[in-house]
C-alpha cells in the first residue's frame, strides 16, 4: 500500500505515505492542498483550488463499478472502472448564459437515432416561433416537425399559426443536434449527454458552447462501454435505424462537476478557465511563468492552446502481478 501511496502523491507532494483512504477523492484534497502552500494568496490559481476544495467537499468517488465523471471546467469526460481510467473525450459543456449544472445522477437509457424535443427556455430566448412564421423552410430544411393543436404538422403548414406552436422536434437525421445517440441520465432538469451535429466546437480550447447538456466526442465508445458491447453494435444500431432505448445491464453513476484545479496524470495540479466565474479569481493561468491576460475566451483560448505539452504517461498506475492498484480519478492531458 505504501508503495501505491507514494506513486500517487509523488516527489512532488512530499507527503507522509498513509494507509488507503476511504474516499478515493482524499488524495485529490492531499494534492489540491500541497499545491495552495506554494502560491500566493489572493492569485487566481489559489482561488481555483479554494473553490474547487470548497465544491469536493461532499463529494464520493466509489472504489468500485462504474463511474463517468464530467469536468464541466476543463471540457473532459472520462469513464472510470473500479477507480481506473478506460476512456477520455473531449466535451463541449454548457455556456456561461446556460450552464451545465453539478449533479450526481445514473445512466437511464442509451438511444440511438433520437430525436431532439427542443426545450422551451430555447424557444423563448431564440425567439423560434417568430422565426418559424417568418421562414418556415429553415425548419422543414432542417428537419423539424411542429405541434400545433395537439398535432404533429409540418412547418410550412403551422407557420401561419407559429404563435399557438406548443412543441418543435427534430427528426433523426445529419441535421439532428443530438447527432446519432442520446445518453439519458436520472434528472429533473432535463440534462443529458448526446452527440452532436457541429463536431467542430470539440476543436475549441474552451469548450462551452452547449444550451445545458454535455456533447461527448468519443460518445459511441461511451456508449458501448455503458452498455458492456462492442462499438461495432453501437454503429450497426445507428446504420440500421434503431431508435429503442437501451438499458445498461448495470449501474453506471454519472457525476457532473466543477472543478478549476485538478490533478492529471503527469502528477500536476493542472488550472482551467473559470467559465461560470464562481472561484471569484478571474482568469486561471496555465503558465505560471506568464502574467494573466486580460478579455474573455479568447485570452483563454490562446493561453491554452500555447501551454507546453508533456508525453503523456496515460493512467496514473499500470496494475502489477499480485499487486491491486487503488482507486485514482485523474484527468489525463487532453487540453
Amino acid at each position: 500500500m505504501n508503495f501505491l501511496k507514494t506513486m500517487v502523491l509523488g516527489v512532488m507532494l512530499m507527503a507522509p505515505m498513509t494507509a488507503h483512504a476511504e474516499n478515493p477523492v482524499d488524495w485529490v484534497r492531499t494534492a489540491l492542498h500541497n499545491r495552495a502552500a506554494t502560491l500566493p494568496d489572493g492569485s487566481a490559481e489559489a482561488a481555483a483550488i479554494k473553490g474547487t476544495l470548497s465544491r469536493i467537499r461532499n463529494l464520493s468517488l466509489p472504489q468500485t463499478g462504474r463511474v463517468i465523471v464530467v469536468n464541466i471546467a476543463s471540457g473532459v469526460v472520462t469513464a472510470y472502472e473500479d477507480g481506473n481510467p478506460v476512456i477520455e473525450s473531449k466535451a463541449v459543456v454548457g455556456s456561461k448564459a446556460t450552464p451545465t449544472p453539478e449533479l450526481d445522477n445514473t445512466v437511464t437509457f442509451v438511444r440511438p437515432n433520437p430525436t431532439w424535443t427542443v426545450p422551451q427556455s430555447i424557444i423563448a430566448r431564440k425567439n423560434w416561433r417568430d422565426k418559424l412564421a417568418d421562414d418556415p423552410e429553415f425548419f422543414e430544411n432542417s428537419g423539424f416537425d411542429v405541434i400545433l393543436d395537439g398535432r404533429t404538422v409540418s412547418a410550412f403548414d403551422a407557420a401561419d399559426r407559429a404563435y399557438q406552436v406548443t412543441t418543435f422536434v427534430q427528426r433523426p437525421g445529419e441535421n439532428n443536434a443530438l447527432g446519432s445517440l442520446k445518453i439519458g441520465l436520472s434528472n429533473d432538469q432535463a440534462i443529458y449527454m448526446h452527440d452532436t451535429n457541429d463536431p467542430g466546437k470539440f476543436e475549441d480550447a474552451v469548450r462551452s458552447a452547449s444550451a445545458g447538456c454535455v456533447r461527448i466526442e468519443q460518445v459511441r465508445d461511451i456508449a458501448a462501454w455503458v452498455l458492456q458491447v462492442p462499438t461495432g453494435q453501437v454503429n450497426q444500431w445507428i446504420s440500421s435505424g434503431d431508435m429503442r432505448n437501451h438499458n445498461p445491464p448495470e449501474p453506471v453513476r454519472v457525476i457532473i462537476g466543477y472543478w478549476t484545479a485538478w490533478p492529471d496524470s503527469n502528477d500536476r495540479i493542472r488550472f482551467y478557465p473559470d467559465i461560470y466565474k464562481k472561484d471569484g479569481g478571474g482568469f486561471v493561468s496555465t503558465n505560471e511563468n506568464e502574467p494573466a491576460p486580460t478579455g474573455d475566451a479568447p485570452a483563454w483560448a490562446s493561453e491554452i492552446e500555447n501551454e507546453t505539452q508533456e508525453q503523456d504517461r496515460g493512467p496514473r498506475f499500470i496494475p502489477q502481478a499480485e499487486i491491486q492498484p487503488e482507486p485514482i480519478y485523474t484527468e489525463r492531458s487532453l487540453q
